[in-house]
């Protein structure tokens, strides 16, 4: 990973792009020098694209636009799923799954590692239940940093056990300085704004990916008059509010206590 760097499909280097039969996959954020780190791939699909497994890792997917079948190889649970834009689809680990009959499918694909490593191990939660696909809009929304607000898509309620995925609604002016004290993957899904770490500002726009490690201060500004919506991949498992300002002090809306 390269904390605090904004990635696009669109200005990614030939080498992080390559085919999965017919889908064009982007290699958004790597692992890189990071033990069981996290990764993000961006597909674009008319068509189809051969499996990809998800072995040692879990996978998160959450649909940008488009339409697919996603059909999943190793399973009797839900193992064929309609998705169109606004769909999150859990991968367990073991399982592979290939997209069919794609129809300008963007979609984001995360890979969170699983058990198999010391630090997932740690950081790993009980789960009760697993639900295989969630639709972003079905869920309520709660308050985190400033006046921004969130929709929980996968955490354990729903049998995601390492990690968490949820979408952010920062409304014109964006959200303060601040830091988390978990790793965390962030895909822009709708509008535009701006990236602030330190005194670099980089430029956020439809489809840009940026990893932010625990304890980076960083902000994201809404400089525009409609809401930014930021799709958030973190581990360990947590609350989307559990942010806190330079000072050390909580965020609004978020209690240690929780």
């Amino acid at each position: 990973m390269e904390p605090g760097k904004v990635f696009n499909a669109r200005t990614l280097s030939s080498e992080d792009v390559s085919m999965r039969g017919q889908g064009q996959c982007f290699t958004l954020i790597k692992s890189g020098t990071y033990a069981e780190g996290m990764t993000a791939t961006e597909i674009h699909l008319t068509g189809n694209a051969s499996p990809k497994g998800s072995t040692g890792c879990d996978t998160l997917i959450f649909v940008r636009s488009g339409s697919a079948s996603l059909e999943i190889i190793g399973s009797d649970i839900d193992n064929s799923v309609k998705v169109s834009a606004g769909s999150a689809v859990h991968i367990k680990s073991g399982e592979s799954f290939f997209w069919a009959h794609g129809n300008d499918l963007v979609a984001l694909e995360v890979t969170i590692p699983d058990t198999t490593g010391p630090y997932a191990r740690k950081q790993a939660k009980e789960v009760t239940t697993f639900k295989r696909s969630i639709v972003q809009g079905d869920s309520l929304k709660g308050d985190a940093t400033g006046d921004r607000q969130f929709e929980v898509l996968f955490d354990t309620t729903s049998g995601s056990s390492g990690a968490t995925m949820f979408i952010g609604f920062i409304p014109p002016s964006g959200a303060p300085a601040h830091y988390h004290l978990y790793d965390e993957i962030c895909h822009i899904v709708r509008g535009t704004g701006e990236f602030k770490v330190g005194d670099e500002i980089q430029p956020l726009s439809e489809g840009s990916t940026f990893a932010v490690v625990p304890r980076l201060l960083h902000s994201v500004i809404n400089n525009t008059t409609e809401d930014l919506w930021i799709l958030g991949i973190f581990r360990p498992e947590g609350s989307p509010a559990a942010a806190y300002y330079p000072d050390g002090k909580p965020a609004p809306g978020y209690s240690e206590l929780n």
